[in-house]
């Protein structure tokens, strides 16, 4: 059964991802992620304490755990399926 990870992403890695540099998470492994799972990546602000409004659905293709990973952390490899991301011009704030 696929599921929907609702996840929080600060905005520079947020950015790596919507622009294709970035194709993996590192998380908690404390959701149960699954191979097909989808990730509801939402950009969020920690300084203002809010979300953007933008936001990556991603696919999870693969999951690391173990070899030299910490306890209780997981690699996501992901593919981005859709956004709602338009490019910031440079130096724009987040």
């Amino acid at each position: 059964m696929t599921r929907t990870h609702e996840l929080k992403a600060d905005p520079i890695p947020f950015g790596d991802v919507a622009s294709g540099r970035k194709r993996c998470e590192v998380r908690q492994d404390d959701r149960g992620y699954q191979v097909g799972d989808w990730l509801r990546l939402r950009e969020h602000d920690r300084t203002a304490g809010a979300y953007s409004g933008r936001e990556i659905i991603a696919e999870v293709t693969h999951i690391q755990r173990g070899y030299g990973l910490p306890d209780g952390l997981v690699v996501l490899s992901i593919d981005a399926l859709s956004s709602n991301v338009t490019p910031r011009a440079q130096g724009e704030a987040p």
